[in-house]
Order: structure tokens, then sequence, then C-alpha cells
């Protein structure tokens, strides 16, 4: 059994009806279009608030820290830190 890989591109529909798609696709391809439903405000609120509860938690974490420059591996501990703290 094989599989194959699809690719699927997110965008938005123009005024003009139109949606831009990348260069390496194909003219002539079949596409499929779904609409999605926007997202809502509360849902954008609620996103939002936990983008800033985990930025403020991680600016926290980060300012205890005494090295000037951290590893990716350290920052990566410190925004695990902070997400777990910020849902406490």
């Amino acid at each position: 059994m094989t599989s194959k890989i699809t690719a699927a591109y997110i965008t938005t529909v123009r005024p003009d009806h139109t949606i831009v798609l990348p260069e390496e696709m194909a003219v002539g391809s079949t596409v499929a279009v779904v609409v999605l439903p926007p997202p809502s405000e509360a849902d954008d609120a609620a996103r939002r608030d936990r983008f800033n509860a985990t930025l403020n938690a991680v600016s926290r974490v980060s300012s205890d820290e005494k090295a000037s420059t951290i590893s990716d591996e350290q920052l990566s501990i410190l925004i695990k830190k902070a997400i777990r703290d910020s849902s406490a």
C-alpha cells in the first residue's frame, strides 16, 4: 500500500472572488475549496489572553535567568515552565 501526501493551503478569497496559490501548484490541478467559519470574537479574545499570559510568564521566568544569552534548549524549558505556571 502506498500513501500519497497532499498539500493543504489556507488562503482568503479576494474581493474579486479569486484565491492565490503557490507557483508550484500546476495549472489545471484539481483543488477542493472548503469554507471555514470565521473565528468568533470570544475565541480570538481567549487566544489573545492565553498568548499574553504565556508571554508574561516567559518574561517573569526569564527575568530570573542570570545569563544574557540562552540556548534553544534553555528557551524551550523556560517556555514549558511558563505555560505550566500560567495554567496553574
